[in-house]
Protein backbone atom coordinates (compact mmCIF):
# COMPACT_ATOMS: atom_id res chain seq x y z
CA UNK A 1 0.00 0.00 0.00
CA UNK A 2 2.87 2.38 0.78
CA UNK A 3 4.47 1.70 -2.57
CA UNK A 4 1.12 2.54 -4.20
CA UNK A 5 0.83 5.86 -2.38
CA UNK A 6 4.49 6.77 -2.81
CA UNK A 7 5.87 5.19 -6.00
CA UNK A 8 9.62 5.13 -6.31
CA UNK A 9 9.65 7.27 -9.46
CA UNK A 10 7.59 10.01 -7.85
CA UNK A 11 9.85 10.14 -4.78
CA UNK A 12 12.94 10.48 -6.99
CA UNK A 13 11.20 13.14 -9.09
CA UNK A 14 10.36 15.22 -6.01
CA UNK A 15 13.97 14.91 -4.79
CA UNK A 16 15.39 16.02 -8.14
CA UNK A 17 13.00 18.98 -8.39
CA UNK A 18 13.89 19.89 -4.81
CA UNK A 19 17.61 19.95 -5.68
CA UNK A 20 16.98 22.23 -8.63
CA UNK A 21 14.88 24.57 -6.49
CA UNK A 22 17.45 24.65 -3.66
CA UNK A 23 20.24 25.56 -6.08
CA UNK A 24 18.06 28.23 -7.68
CA UNK A 25 16.97 29.80 -4.37
CA UNK A 26 20.57 29.87 -3.09
CA UNK A 27 21.87 31.56 -6.25
CA UNK A 28 18.92 33.90 -6.89
CA UNK A 29 18.82 37.50 -5.59
CA UNK A 30 16.49 38.66 -2.79
CA UNK A 31 15.80 35.04 -1.78
CA UNK A 32 19.40 33.83 -1.70
CA UNK A 33 20.90 36.55 0.48
CA UNK A 34 22.72 35.75 3.72
CA UNK A 35 20.09 37.56 5.77
CA UNK A 36 17.49 34.93 4.80
CA UNK A 37 17.86 31.90 7.14
CA UNK A 38 19.01 28.66 5.55
CA UNK A 39 16.07 26.78 7.05
CA UNK A 40 13.69 29.19 5.30
CA UNK A 41 15.45 28.66 1.96
CA UNK A 42 15.17 24.88 2.33
CA UNK A 43 11.50 25.11 3.34
CA UNK A 44 10.71 27.41 0.41
CA UNK A 45 12.51 25.04 -1.99
CA UNK A 46 10.56 22.06 -0.66
CA UNK A 47 7.25 23.91 -1.01
CA UNK A 48 8.12 24.89 -4.59
CA UNK A 49 9.06 21.30 -5.41
CA UNK A 50 5.77 19.95 -4.06
CA UNK A 51 3.70 22.67 -5.73
CA UNK A 52 5.40 22.25 -9.11
CA UNK A 53 5.34 18.45 -9.12
CA UNK A 54 1.79 18.14 -10.58
CA UNK A 55 2.62 20.35 -13.59
CA UNK A 56 5.70 18.33 -14.56
CA UNK A 57 4.98 16.19 -17.59
CA UNK A 58 6.42 12.68 -17.49
CA UNK A 59 5.94 10.10 -20.15
CA UNK A 60 6.65 7.19 -17.82
CA UNK A 61 7.24 8.25 -14.23
CA UNK A 62 7.51 4.61 -13.19
CA UNK A 63 10.72 4.35 -15.23
CA UNK A 64 12.54 6.74 -12.88
CA UNK A 65 14.46 4.46 -10.54
CA UNK A 66 17.07 4.76 -7.82
CA UNK A 67 20.23 3.55 -9.56
CA UNK A 68 23.81 4.54 -10.27
CA UNK A 69 22.69 7.36 -12.60
CA UNK A 70 20.91 9.16 -9.77
CA UNK A 71 24.08 11.05 -8.72
CA UNK A 72 24.58 12.38 -12.26
CA UNK A 73 20.93 13.41 -12.40
CA UNK A 74 21.27 15.25 -9.09
CA UNK A 75 24.42 17.05 -10.28
CA UNK A 76 22.60 18.09 -13.44
CA UNK A 77 19.67 19.52 -11.48
CA UNK A 78 21.99 21.45 -9.16
CA UNK A 79 23.91 22.85 -12.14
CA UNK A 80 20.70 23.94 -13.87
CA UNK A 81 19.42 25.62 -10.71
CA UNK A 82 22.70 27.50 -10.18
CA UNK A 83 22.87 28.64 -13.81
CA UNK A 84 19.27 29.90 -13.82
CA UNK A 85 19.88 31.63 -10.49
CA UNK A 86 22.99 33.30 -11.92
CA UNK A 87 21.01 34.51 -14.95
CA UNK A 88 18.42 35.97 -12.60
CA UNK A 89 21.13 37.65 -10.53
CA UNK A 90 22.87 39.12 -13.56
CA UNK A 91 20.49 42.10 -13.29
CA UNK A 92 22.02 42.97 -9.92
CA UNK A 93 25.55 42.29 -11.18
CA UNK A 94 25.15 45.07 -13.76
CA UNK A 95 23.87 47.44 -11.06
CA UNK A 96 26.80 46.46 -8.84
CA UNK A 97 29.29 47.23 -11.63
CA UNK A 98 27.69 50.63 -12.14
CA UNK A 99 27.79 51.47 -8.42
CA UNK A 100 31.41 50.33 -8.11
CA UNK A 101 32.53 52.47 -11.05
CA UNK A 102 30.68 55.53 -9.73
CA UNK A 103 32.11 55.15 -6.23
CA UNK A 104 35.63 54.68 -7.58
CA UNK A 105 35.39 57.80 -9.74
CA UNK A 106 33.98 59.88 -6.86
CA UNK A 107 36.57 58.65 -4.36
CA UNK A 108 34.07 56.83 -2.14
CA UNK A 109 35.22 53.28 -2.81
CA UNK A 110 36.78 53.02 0.67
CA UNK A 111 33.39 53.40 2.41
CA UNK A 112 32.38 49.73 2.58
CA UNK A 113 29.10 48.41 4.06
CA UNK A 114 27.26 45.08 3.85
CA UNK A 115 25.22 44.56 0.68
CA UNK A 116 22.25 42.25 1.53
CA UNK A 117 21.28 41.71 -2.13
CA UNK A 118 24.64 40.17 -3.05
CA UNK A 119 25.80 39.06 0.40
CA UNK A 120 29.13 40.88 0.15
CA UNK A 121 30.78 44.09 1.34
CA UNK A 122 30.13 46.96 -1.07
CA UNK A 123 30.46 50.73 -1.13
CA UNK A 124 27.68 53.15 -0.27
CA UNK A 125 26.83 54.16 -3.84
CA UNK A 126 26.62 50.53 -4.91
CA UNK A 127 24.42 49.81 -1.91
CA UNK A 128 22.17 52.75 -2.78
CA UNK A 129 21.76 51.60 -6.38
CA UNK A 130 21.17 48.00 -5.28
CA UNK A 131 18.36 49.05 -2.93
CA UNK A 132 16.67 50.95 -5.75
CA UNK A 133 17.12 47.96 -8.07
CA UNK A 134 15.65 45.61 -5.45
CA UNK A 135 12.58 47.80 -4.95
CA UNK A 136 12.15 48.07 -8.73
CA UNK A 137 12.64 44.32 -9.12
CA UNK A 138 9.90 43.56 -6.60
CA UNK A 139 7.55 46.29 -7.85
CA UNK A 140 7.73 44.87 -11.39
CA UNK A 141 6.95 41.38 -10.02
CA UNK A 142 10.35 40.14 -11.09
CA UNK A 143 10.21 37.35 -8.49
CA UNK A 144 6.93 36.08 -9.96
CA UNK A 145 8.37 36.22 -13.47
CA UNK A 146 11.41 34.14 -12.64
CA UNK A 147 9.49 31.68 -10.45
CA UNK A 148 7.18 31.07 -13.41
CA UNK A 149 10.33 30.64 -15.48
CA UNK A 150 11.51 27.95 -13.08
CA UNK A 151 8.17 26.22 -13.52
CA UNK A 152 8.62 26.35 -17.30
CA UNK A 153 12.15 24.99 -16.94
CA UNK A 154 10.77 21.72 -15.58
CA UNK A 155 9.17 21.08 -18.96
CA UNK A 156 11.84 22.70 -21.15
CA UNK A 157 14.60 20.91 -19.22
CA UNK A 158 12.97 17.64 -18.13
CA UNK A 159 13.83 16.14 -14.78
CA UNK A 160 15.53 12.73 -14.61
CA UNK A 161 17.51 13.35 -17.77
CA UNK A 162 21.25 13.24 -18.35
CA UNK A 163 21.37 15.55 -21.38
CA UNK A 164 23.29 18.78 -20.85
CA UNK A 165 24.56 21.14 -23.56
CA UNK A 166 27.95 22.42 -22.49
CA UNK A 167 28.12 24.70 -25.55
CA UNK A 168 25.79 27.10 -23.77
CA UNK A 169 28.64 28.16 -21.46
CA UNK A 170 30.23 29.95 -24.41
CA UNK A 171 27.25 32.30 -24.49
CA UNK A 172 27.62 32.87 -20.72
CA UNK A 173 30.99 34.53 -21.33
CA UNK A 174 29.34 36.93 -23.76
CA UNK A 175 26.69 37.70 -21.14
CA UNK A 176 29.36 38.58 -18.57
CA UNK A 177 30.94 40.96 -21.07
CA UNK A 178 27.59 42.58 -21.78
CA UNK A 179 26.93 43.03 -18.06
CA UNK A 180 30.20 44.97 -17.76
CA UNK A 181 29.32 47.15 -20.75
CA UNK A 182 25.83 47.89 -19.39
CA UNK A 183 27.29 48.91 -16.03
CA UNK A 184 29.78 51.25 -17.71
CA UNK A 185 27.07 52.82 -19.89
CA UNK A 186 24.79 53.43 -16.89
CA UNK A 187 27.66 55.11 -15.03
CA UNK A 188 28.71 57.19 -18.06
CA UNK A 189 26.98 60.51 -17.07
CA UNK A 190 28.72 60.65 -13.70
CA UNK A 191 32.03 59.50 -15.18
CA UNK A 192 31.85 62.34 -17.71
CA UNK A 193 30.93 64.90 -15.02
CA UNK A 194 33.76 63.77 -12.74
CA UNK A 195 36.23 63.82 -15.64
CA UNK A 196 35.28 67.37 -16.60
CA UNK A 197 35.47 68.41 -12.94
CA UNK A 198 38.99 67.00 -12.58
CA UNK A 199 40.10 68.75 -15.76
CA UNK A 200 38.62 72.05 -14.53
CA UNK A 201 40.25 71.68 -11.12
CA UNK A 202 43.58 70.94 -12.80
CA UNK A 203 43.32 74.10 -14.90
CA UNK A 204 42.29 76.07 -11.82
CA UNK A 205 45.25 74.70 -9.88
CA UNK A 206 47.63 75.86 -12.58
CA UNK A 207 46.01 79.30 -12.71
CA UNK A 208 45.80 79.78 -8.93
CA UNK A 209 48.63 77.80 -7.26
CA UNK A 210 47.54 78.97 -3.79
CA UNK A 211 44.50 76.65 -3.88
CA UNK A 212 45.08 73.18 -2.42
CA UNK A 213 43.65 71.14 -5.28
CA UNK A 214 44.06 67.77 -3.58
CA UNK A 215 41.80 68.80 -0.70
CA UNK A 216 39.37 70.95 -2.63
CA UNK A 217 38.84 68.61 -5.59
CA UNK A 218 37.71 65.72 -3.40
CA UNK A 219 34.80 67.61 -1.83
CA UNK A 220 33.85 69.20 -5.15
CA UNK A 221 33.91 65.84 -6.93
CA UNK A 222 31.75 64.18 -4.28
CA UNK A 223 29.21 67.00 -4.22
CA UNK A 224 28.97 67.19 -8.00
CA UNK A 225 28.79 63.39 -8.32
CA UNK A 226 25.92 63.13 -5.82
CA UNK A 227 24.12 66.02 -7.55
CA UNK A 228 24.43 64.36 -10.97
CA UNK A 229 23.41 61.04 -9.40
CA UNK A 230 20.10 62.45 -8.21
CA UNK A 231 19.51 64.50 -11.36
CA UNK A 232 19.93 61.41 -13.56
CA UNK A 233 17.94 59.12 -11.24
CA UNK A 234 14.84 58.99 -13.55
CA UNK A 235 17.08 57.96 -16.44
CA UNK A 236 18.79 55.37 -14.25
CA UNK A 237 15.47 53.85 -13.16
CA UNK A 238 14.34 53.76 -16.80
CA UNK A 239 17.56 51.97 -17.73
CA UNK A 240 17.02 49.52 -14.87
CA UNK A 241 13.57 48.68 -16.21
CA UNK A 242 14.97 48.01 -19.66
CA UNK A 243 17.81 46.00 -18.14
CA UNK A 244 15.43 43.81 -16.18
CA UNK A 245 13.35 43.11 -19.28
CA UNK A 246 16.53 42.25 -21.15
CA UNK A 247 17.73 39.94 -18.38
CA UNK A 248 14.35 38.15 -18.35
CA UNK A 249 14.74 37.58 -22.10
CA UNK A 250 18.21 36.15 -21.49
CA UNK A 251 16.80 33.96 -18.74
CA UNK A 252 14.28 32.25 -21.02
CA UNK A 253 16.69 32.24 -23.96
CA UNK A 254 19.52 30.43 -22.17
CA UNK A 255 17.05 28.13 -20.45
CA UNK A 256 16.12 26.72 -23.84
CA UNK A 257 19.71 26.06 -24.93
CA UNK A 258 20.90 24.24 -21.76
Amino acid sequence: MNSFLFPEGQIVAVALIFMRMVAFVVAAPVLGVQTVPTSLKILLSLILALVLLPIVKYQHIELIKINEELILMAMREIAIGLILGFLMKSFFFAISVMGEIISLSMGLSSAQIFNPALGIQSNIIEQFETVIATVLFLSMNGHYLFLSGMADSLNVLPVASLTFKYESFIHMAGLAQEIMLIGIKMAAPILLAVFLTNVSMGVLGRAVPQINILVTSLSVTVMLGIFILFITMPLTVNEMQGLMNEMSDYFFKYMKVL
